[in-house]
């Protein structure tokens, strides 16, 4: 973790997201609590970076709900505010951004369009992708039964969409170019993934462990997370120097 750490430290990252985004950057800051020898700076992406300085900036892009717009808000600042400045740039959305009724074709061809405009007008920055984050769906006597009883449970309903953007995105580009949000929330620590069938399909959902209200990253899912962030986005820099 110490040397992933430090890979990120000596790099110009830009990181736009919303609230789970700030999760990740707060466990970012619980583990270099643990490795205080590591200068990495988290900062607006207002905060003026040196040339040779690395910094992880971000900002809180666009409006949840609204996958365009935070599309359109991440271009804006690396066109308009952050050109030259940096050399890695990924996008997270949010688990609120789809839901069981989106078009999430739409919403990843909005992405890819969005991000294959970037990659030719910013040839100099590595762009990474994230899958989306997902919610928790319960299980237990009652869900089941309701279930059987031929009530849709939305819960996974919602997810099952996201799984879906989640696949476009790792089909569509390099798996050595992806923070895989998703998969580090579903994963418990023997490696088991936190799932569910429907319809004879597996499909991934946020640890109950991980979350106290059902979507954002409580203490250990943050520790998590971030970890696996970090290591990722370490092994990409090192691939894309």
């Amino acid at each position: 973790m110490e040397q992933d750490l430090q890979t990120l430290a000596d790099a110009r990252v830009f990181f736009g997201h919303q609230s789970v985004g700030k999760n990740i950057l707060e466990g970012i800051e619980g583990l270099l609590k643990d490795h205080q020898g590591i200068d990495l700076r988290i900062a607006d992406y207002t905060t003026e970076v040196g040339e040779s300085k690395g910094c992880l900036l971000h900002a809180a892009v666009g409006n949840n709900t609204e996958p365009l717009s935070k599309c359109v808000d991440f271009g804006r600042i690396i066109d308009e505010e952050l050109a030259g400045k940096i050399d890695y740039a990924l996008l997270k959305f949010c688990y609120i951004d789809i839901n069981r009724d989106s078009d999430v074709s739409k919403v990843f061809n909005d992405y890819k369009r969005t991000m294959d405009d970037l990659i030719a007008r910013h040839p100099e920055v590595t762009f990474i992708h994230a899958t989306m984050p997902l919610r928790h769906s319960p299980g237990g006597p009652s869900i089941w039964l309701r279930e059987l009883l031929g009530r849709p449970n939305k819960s996974k309903l919602d997810n099952i969409k996201r799984n879906q953007f989640n696949q476009m995105l790792r089909s569509n580009y390099n798996d050595s170019a992806i923070v895989d949000i998703a998969a580090s929330e579903s994963t418990y620590a023997n490696g088991k993934r936190e799932s569910f069938k429907m319809d004879g399909r597996t499909y991934y959902s946020l640890i109950g462990d991980y979350t106290d209200d059902g979507g954002h990253l409580n203490v250990q899912g943050r520790t998590r997370v971030a970890s696996v962030f970090v290591q990722q986005i370490a092994s990409i820099i090192r691939s894309h120097p």
